[in-house]
């Protein structure tokens, strides 16, 4: 999803001081360090930053096959990270080339990658790392049969190596007849329990033939190396090793489900019986999953759907339910919701299945609504949130980028920057510029003839900032797509946190 203009910060310039560092770092040769050349000064945090400036920028080349792909994106300490078919790509923002990840090495076509999932930022042994996943089709050889796989993988934000690595075979669950079909799949629902690593991904079917060809739960574990599937199953979330779920053959039977994670096996099943149209919300992080529902109600006019969202505690399988006050939501099939990753998850009304906007901002830590509003609210704009950090919101309404409060639904000013660029700022005059890389490159839009396929090329940062797309106190990205271009999928913009 492409996200309109950035105005926080879209063309601020930080401002250095220079004096008093120069006699110490000269005098200062005992740690190894060179004379007169100073070490980079740590990244400033700002929790949660509201304001940012473009340092690096990388064209992410077409993928082969994979036209319209577009590859997702977060944001993982200081490091950018996207991910699509070929793999996982990361740039961070105290410079330094981007650093490339592939998904597999094989030459000869025998694992082919149909989809790729989003990164997600998640703990392991309490450091950082890229959790991804992706869906591969292997080719029959010999005696050995064709399958279906999901690939997880834990990576180290600094520099891509994995740290580590599972391969669970989805091919009994989903069947000879999906496998034989040589369609391409597609992964769902991806979540993760941010404090452990642990995964549990959707993987759908294309060719919808057979009983086996539904939509199914696969499982990862980081510690463990190994996983689980769950058939008939969408993940809405996971957290101390149970997987919360909408489980059932068809969208109007499936309930609420919650699984073992380490071994796939339902230990609570049957709940929320009787909704239409049961799916996860896209959250993750949080404590509770969430899932939106509705039930037809005979006693409403000529009869009417009332749409609900659910927040489900994966420990005790509490359930609490908050009505969506959209007044038709028979259409409504969806609400997309982000956690905070502190006490907030806020979700909206998918358009333009829903008749109204609506966005409710939820208390994490009870599953409870604390604030919401629809579009028919005098005064209001619901706006297209793009990420949720530490009690902020980032969005944009009416094409202009805007900041909420998590927690109450209130706008939040806009800081103002420190200095406007000119076109005699450059990265040596005590300044920041906000523009072009600073290792001496010329920025390029796509692949330079003679580049490596599929390696991420320099580019050009963007003169007016989008909201983000990913959130750290570090920084923020967002994908710049470039809709007439048809040799790459998009420009990776790094954003440091300013303010």
């Amino acid at each position: 999803m492409l996200r309109p203009l950035i105005a926080v910060a879209a063309a601020a310039v930080l401002l250095t001081g220079c004096s008093g560092g120069d006699d110490k770092s000269a005098d200062d040769t005992s740690k190894g360090q060179t004379p007169g050349t100073p070490s980079p000064p740590a990244p400033t945090p700002f929790d949660p930053p509201k304001a940012f400036q473009a340092v690096a920028a990388s064209s992410l080349p077409e993928e082969k096959g994979h036209s319209s792909a577009e590859p997702e994106v977060a944001m993982v300490g200081t490091t950018a990270v996207a991910n699509s078919y070929s793999g996982a790509v990361g740039q961070s923002t105290t410079g330094g080339n981007p650093w490339q990840t592939l998904v597999t090495e094989t030459a000869d076509d025998s694992v082919v990658v149909n989809d790729a999932s989003r990164p997600i930022a998640v703990q392991l042994d309490g450091k950082p790392a890229v959790a991804v996943a992706y869906y591969q089709r292997v080719k029959g050889s010999g005696t050995q049969k064709p399958g279906v796989s999901v690939l997880f993988r834990w990576l180290d934000p600094a520099d891509g190596k994995p740290l580590s690595e599972a391969t669970v075979d989805a091919t009994a669950l989903l069947g000879d007849d999906e496998v034989n079909s040589n369609l391409p799949g597609i992964l769902t629902d991806f979540v993760a329990d941010p404090a452990t690593g642990q995964l549990a991904v959707g993987v759908a079917p294309t060719s919808l033939i057979g009983a086996k060809s539904g939509i199914i739960t696969v499982t990862g574990d980081p510690a463990t190396k190994k996983g689980a599937g769950v058939p008939f199953m969408r993940p809405a979330g996971i957290g101390k090793g149970v997987v919360v779920g909408a489980q059932g053959q068809e969208n109007t039977q499936r309930s609420l489900a919650l699984v073992d994670a380490a071994t796939g096996r339902v230990t609570k099943g049957g709940l929320l019986p009787g909704l239409w149209g049961l799916t996860p919300t896209g959250s993750s992080g949080g404590k509770y999953a969430y899932l939106y529902g509705q039930k037809y109600d005979k006693n409403l006019g000529d009869g009417e759907y009332v749409g609900s969202v659910y927040a489900v505690d994966p420990a005790t399988g509490t359930v609490v339910q908050t009505k969506s006050a959209v007044t038709k939501t028979q259409f409504l099939l969806n609400y997309t919701c982000l956690a905070d990753g502190q006490k907030t998850v806020v979700c909206t009304a998918d358009r333009p299945e829903a008749s109204e906007a609506e966005i409710i901002g939820f208390d994490d830590t009870t599953g409870k609504k604390i604030w919401g509003y629809t579009d028919a609210n005098a005064g209001r704009v619901v706006p297209e949130v793009t990420a949720a950090f530490h009690g902020v919101l980032y969005a944009t309404a009416e094409n202009k980028t805007v900041l909420m409060d998590a927690l109450t639904g209130q706008d939040i000013p806009a800081p103002t920057p420190t200095a406007t660029p000119s076109a005699s700022t450059t990265p040596g005059d005590g300044a920041t510029s906000t523009v072009g890389p600073t290792d001496g490159t010329t920025p390029t839009y796509g692949n330079t003839d003679g580049g490596t396929p599929g390696v991420p090329v320099p580019a050009q940062p963007d003169f007016e900032l989008q909201s983000p797309e990913g959130v750290s106190e570090y920084g923020g990205v967002y994908l710049h797509k470039q809709e007439l271009s048809d040799e790459t999928s998009g420009i990776l913009q790094v954003l440091k946190a300013i303010g």
